[in-house]
């Protein structure tokens, strides 16, 4: 029964941040290194996933010296390097298993408009899933799909992660996540001041230059509101 589930709130939850994508698209190098703002990309996806869990780590598989300025732990792909972001979950789910949280939540590096309330968002859809909290993976979709970078994922799943990469060459979360039951949080609204889906990501310069005039009206905005 959906009110017999304890909600899970950060205390619960291991923010995990992958970054451990390729950039080819952007030239190469670590596009989440790229100026946004008054800082870069991976700086914005920083501050707006620190107020929503307890503790966050970062999955790269790039020299740690370039994240080490951020102040989290720094994490690799290990024995799964170039496996995809399947790798990085794995990895994020042993490290939250190591200090205690039952579950991760995961968000890409190059998508810094992600919703400020996505793990609330996330706890009430799997409060009210049918299905056992540890058994359940919540996936972020808006009006482009599914998101599956952006998900809450049980740390128990780490075994079945590993038999997975080490069984098969599909490296897709949706084929992995079709083997357990899915849970899905809508995310209907578009930011109201640039239009952009709130999972807006970064993969060309022309994307980049995209979320750079968003961020800018973004700015503008909070400034008007903040002088009425």
């Amino acid at each position: 029964m959906a009110d017999e589930k304890q909600i899970l709130t950060g205390k619960n939850v291991l923010g995990l941040i992958l970054a451990g994508g390729s950039s080819q698209r952007l030239g190469g190098g670590d596009k989440s290194l790229r100026p946004l703002g008054d800082h870069t990309i991976l700086h914005q996806v920083c501050a707006r996933l620190k107020p929503q869990t307890e503790q966050i780590v970062i999955s790269a598989n790039s020299d740690p010296a370039f994240f080490t300025s951020f102040g989290y732990p720094i994490i690799n792909d290990g024995e799964w390097l170039h496996s995809g972001p399947l790798a990085g979950v794995l990895a994020g789910c042993h490290y939250a298993s190591q200090l205690g949280y039952s579950h991760v939540m995961s968000v890409a590096a190059d998508t810094p408009f992600f919703p400020p309330d996505l793990l609330q968002r996330f706890a009430e859809t799997l409060v009210s899933a049918p299905s056992e909290i540890k058994d359940t993976i919540v996936f972020a979709r808006s009006d482009f799909g599914s998101h599956p970078t952006f998900a809450l994922w049980p740390a128990s799943l780490a075994g079945s992660l590993q038999n997975w990469l080490s069984e098969t060459k599909r490296r897709s979360i949706r084929v992995f996540a079709a083997n357990h039951t899915i849970a899905y949080t809508d995310f209907t609204e578009a930011d109201k001041i640039s239009g952009l889906d709130p999972f807006f990501n970064i993969n060309t310069q022309a994307e980049l230059a995209q979320a750079r005039t968003a961020w800018q009206l973004q700015e503008a905005g909070d400034q008007q509101e903040q002088a009425k």
